[in-house]
């Protein structure tokens, strides 16, 4: 195919891949942030007449705030991916390396060890200082809405947009970026150590958090979905992690007791050796989950992500 022609992408989300040629370094992180940021501002400055007099919730404002937040950094990402198309490698944002298990038995697999990790990190909620008061208003604010609404922002949208910036963009890039130079062989040719790219992937994800209570479970849970991304190349399987974990906490919002609402953690009120049996439960469900994940053969040390030739050389 002539690279003056536009390439037919066939992926299952033609948004997501037509992504696929930008792989930004640790200097297009900040970029990448930077970006976000904007997205941020024209968000809050698109949504301020809405909010003004308090007529209209926060919860439905969400529903129009949250998506332009990602706008800026989508549309710059897409443009630089444009651009590279002709002449670079690309790395598929969504593959589908599942190993024995399959689709769906993997899909399931994840979706009970990303919960397994949330009851884990229960402990870590205990032990962290009490959340500031301007931040639960927030987030009670948010959960005045309908369950509808709370879920299209936070089971949908949220896994969506996140996954897509923080698995799709940044850890995908850290795997694969082309480097300027290599002095010698047997220098590394593309990307940085697998570990440090999922560890510096989960500390943005942590970041466009906000805040530090949310961020530090967001670090742990993005460094497992990070795992996920680099074994399976699947962003479909992230966006599920984070959809059920996002859902599971809506649903406790929703529905669950007082008590539990004014809970720090499950170790706050259940007693010791129930949460201690629920513990040691997901310890094994994690471990099986990794060990799985450990044995699906990597096509390539960087990851599993599939590659995407540059359209001059079709």
């Amino acid at each position: 195919m002539s690279f003056f022609k536009p390439r037919k992408v066939e992926r299952n989300y033609d948004l997501l891949s037509s992504c696929s040629w930008y792989t930004p370094d640790v200097g297009g992180l900040f970029v990448v942030l930077g970006w976000f940021l904007v997205g941020m501002i024209i968000a809050g400055i698109a949504t301020a007449p809405l909010m003004l007099g308090g007529t209209i919730p926060l919860y439905y404002v969400m529903l129009i705030m949250y998506p332009l937040q990602f706008l800026a950094v989508f549309i710059f990402v897409r443009i630089k991916s444009s651009r590279d198309m002709a002449f670079e490698t690309g790395y598929a944002l969504d593959s589908d390396h599942f190993g024995k298990w399959g689709g769906g038995g993997l899909a399931l697999a994840v979706v009970v060890g990303s919960l397994a990790a949330g009851m884990i990190l229960e402990l870590v909620n205990h032990y962290l200082p009490d959340t500031e008061g301007s931040i639960i208003e927030q987030m009670e604010k948010m959960m005045e809405g309908p369950l509808w609404v709370n879920l299209i922002t936070m089971a949908i949208m949220a896994p969506i947009c996140e996954e897509w910036l923080c698995r799709g963009v940044i850890l995908r890039g850290l795997l694969n970026y082309k480097h300027k130079s290599s002095v010698i062989e047997s220098e590394r040719q593309r990307g940085m150590s697998p570990a440090l790219a999922i560890v510096i992937s989960a500390i943005f994800f942590a970041a466009i958090h906000g805040n530090v209570w949310q961020g530090v479970v967001a670090f742990a849970i993005g460094c497992l979905m990070g795992y996920v991304y680099f074994r399976t190349g699947s962003l479909k399987l992230t966006m599920l992690m984070h959809c059920a974990n996002n859902t599971l906490a809506v649903l406790l919002g929703k529905f669950g007791s007082e008590e539990f609402s004014e809970a720090k953690s499950l170790v706050d009120i259940l007693p010791i050796w129930e949460y201690a049996i629920i513990f040691v439960v997901s310890a094994i469900i994690l471990w099986f989950l990794i060990d799985y994940l450990r044995k699906i053969p990597l096509q390539d040390p960087q990851g599993n992500c599939d590659v995407i030739p540059a359209s001059a050389e079709d």
